[in-house]
């Protein structure tokens, strides 16, 4: 078969994604880490500093988006009909006749793929599985990836899709996908932040659960308890050692945090109690 397997493609694009975002970061990146750091250790930050860093990040964003279109766009539709992560692996993009694609059209299939990005790259992966193993950005610009011997007017066969396998590698995808978002959300918080989301979770099984303890519950450097108003679990720092309380009051859904004298309800997330 003419066509490029999914690991090859796959790492062609990894090499090409390289290629262009090292010159981009090497240009951007310093300034970047610049503002970022006065504008971390500023104690109040100035609306200038704030607009400044924004707009070099999106700066960034526009840069690399540009730079990416012209490189991917120039090099598929010139002479090699490839960019030069896919010429290290082999292969070359081709339309439905078997020909050369043309600048518009080249731009019209790299723009495709931002619909593969959206959906969480699964257009990419359909690589894998699909009819003449086309991802969902060559299905819209009527391309196909192929090995780089492919000549022009040779036979473009047919391939057995697997629908079935796409569906389960696709769920697997999103749930890995949702597994690591929340690690990383996990991963992220600090001490008292993740002390309170603990505490706070408690609190929401106990109400839902509708357990009301006569005596409190201590676990985790947490003491959970009821009052006629809601369940409250008063909560240890475990960074300053002080004190602050998570409140559920009854029939709502949504904890609020109480500080203690010297405590400070910011560091834990929770907005304060009205």
């Amino acid at each position: 078969m003419p066509y490029s397997g999914f690991f090859r493609r796959a790492l062609a694009f990894i090499l090409d994604m390289l290629i262009v975002f090292i010159p981009t970061a090497l240009f951007f990146a310093p300034m970047t880490a610049a503002q970022a750091l006065i504008f971390n250790n500023a104690a109040d930050s100035s609306l200038m500093q704030k607009g400044l860093f924004a707009a070099t990040v999106f700066s960034w964003q526009i840069i690399f988006l540009v730079v990416s279109w012209l490189y991917f766009a120039l090099l598929e539709s010139g002479k090699k009909q490839s960019t030069w992560g896919k010429r290290l692996l082999g292969i070359k993009v081709v339309d439905e006749d078997g020909k050369r694609i043309g600048f518009a059209h080249a731009t019209g299939r790299f723009f495709a793929k931002l619909i593969s990005y959206f959906i969480f790259y699964i257009g990419f992966i359909m690589a894998g599985f699909t009819n003449r193993k086309r991802a969902l950005h060559d299905m819209i610009a009527s391309t196909y990836v192929v090995k780089k011997d492919f000549q022009e007017g040779q036979e473009l066969p047919p391939t057995k899709s697997h629908w079935i396998l796409l569906l389960v590698v696709c769920v697997l995808w999103l749930l890995f996908l949702l597994g690591g978002g929340l690690l990383s959300t996990r991963l992220m918080m600090t001490p008292t932040q993740l002390a309170a989301q603990t505490a706070a979770q408690r609190l929401t099984n106990l109400a839902q659960q509708g357990t009301r303890p006569n005596e409190p519950i201590r676990i985790d450097g947490a003491a959970l308890y009821y009052t006629p108003e809601g369940h409250r679990a008063v909560v240890t720092d475990p960074v300053s050692n002080n004190k602050f309380t998570l409140f559920l009051q009854n029939g709502s859904n949504t904890v609020c945090c109480q500080a203690f004298p010297f405590g400070d309800c910011a560091d834990t997330g929770f907005a304060e109690c009205e």
